[in-house]
């Protein structure tokens, strides 16, 4: 979070680079692969192996990999956009669909999360309940902030039958 609001890249950047994303996430996933299976033929190899080391290791080889993949693919979706909004941004205002708005959780009450967004970005905390009433899957909404056409640091919902509303402060806590 920059200038106390939550970046959200757009969806068109998303989309055109997904690949590129792809591209980058996956081989960091398999060199995450290859080094956790290196230490668990290390640690089978050992005379003195433990059942919580032979668990841990296991959890390893099939959990870390996937996490890693998944955190490359969303930082080559967010950091050049989200640098490009930091440094050279203005008045920006971009159009996204509304996944779900029944979600909420103790760190992000009130969520709204937006569709076809890579994992830690395209949620919305503390949207109005007023507002949140007023949002169904799949409607456009406009997200209005400091940014460019690659993303932006949201600061306000357009909602067509209610007009802007600003949100509150507590986003992506």
């Amino acid at each position: 979070m920059i200038f106390g609001h939550p970046f959200v890249p757009s969806q068109a950047y998303v989309s055109s680079h997904d690949l590129i994303a792809q591209s980058v996430a996956i081989p960091v996933g398999c060199l995450m692969l290859f080094f956790c299976c290196r230490k668990f033929a290390k640690d089978f190899q050992s005379p003195s192996l433990s059942t919580k080391t032979f668990l841990v290791s296991g959890f390893g080889v099939l959990v870390v990999p996937l996490i890693l993949g998944v955190f490359a693919r969303a930082i080559v979706l967010t950091a050049y956009p989200l640098w490009l909004a930091a440094v050279a941004g203005g008045d920006t205002q971009l159009e996204f669909s509304i996944r779900d708005i029944t979600d909420s959780s103790m760190r992000c009450p009130h969520m709204v999360s937006l569709a076809d967004m890579p994992m830690m970005t395209g949620t919305l905390c503390d949207v109005p309940e007023a507002v949140r009433r007023t949002l169904y899957p799949g409607m456009k909404v406009l997200l209005t902030g400091r940014g460019t056409v690659n993303g932006l640091f949201a600061a306000r919902i357009d909602v067509a039958p209610n007009g802007p509303v600003m949100l509150g402060e507590g986003w992506l806590r």
